[in-house]
């Protein structure tokens, strides 16, 4: 039991490492790596100009990374952040289907669901109000999800293709 706790304990550490671990793009022509922290330490490799490499961790201005199956450091001023989550084009069809997919499902899932409540008054001459309310089951909420996807499916489609134009 204490082993398979430890385990767990270990996993969740290295997936919360690779998860926070930030990466960086090399500015320079050429930038040493370094076997310690500091501007005179043995150089145990080079990376170039444009190399992305991941943080294993960031001590001070310098940065500790895996090269080669070595560790070695990196002074951080020579390096760029980037960020993963951001995308990087604002532009062609990925992004259009993308914007456009989310915003039709939502509104058009609404929409339908509406017509539905809507439609679902059923004239009654026995009922006082004149008419009695439909029970939309859990049947009705799937077949409106699935009108849902395929009508969003063809409005994303076609913003996609319209923002890959653009880029034209």
């Amino acid at each position: 039991m204490k082993f398979l706790k430890f385990n767990c304990l270990l996993l969740l550490l290295l997936s919360t490492q690779f998860a926070f671990s930030q990466t960086y793009i090399v500015k320079p022509k050429t930038l040493n790596v370094r076997a310690e922290r500091n501007t005179n330490s043995d150089v145990i490799a080079k990376i170039y100009e444009n190399d992305t490499i991941r943080a294993i961790s960031v001590e001070g201005d310098w940065i500790k990374i895996s090269i080669s199956e070595k560790q070695g450091f990196v002074k951080k001023s020579f390096l760029e952040e980037i960020n993963l989550n951001e995308p990087t084009t604002k532009s062609g069809f990925k992004y259009g289907f993308k914007k456009a997919f989310s915003t039709s499902f939502i509104i058009t899932l609404i929409l339908l669901l509406g017509y539905r409540s809507f439609k679902g008054r059923v004239k009654d001459g026995r009922r006082s109000k004149g008419y009695r309310e439909y029970d939309i089951t859990f049947k009705d909420y799937i077949i409106d999800g699935i009108y849902a996807i395929i009508i969003s499916l063809v409005i994303a489609l076609i913003a996609g293709i319209l923002a890959w134009i653009k880029t034209f």
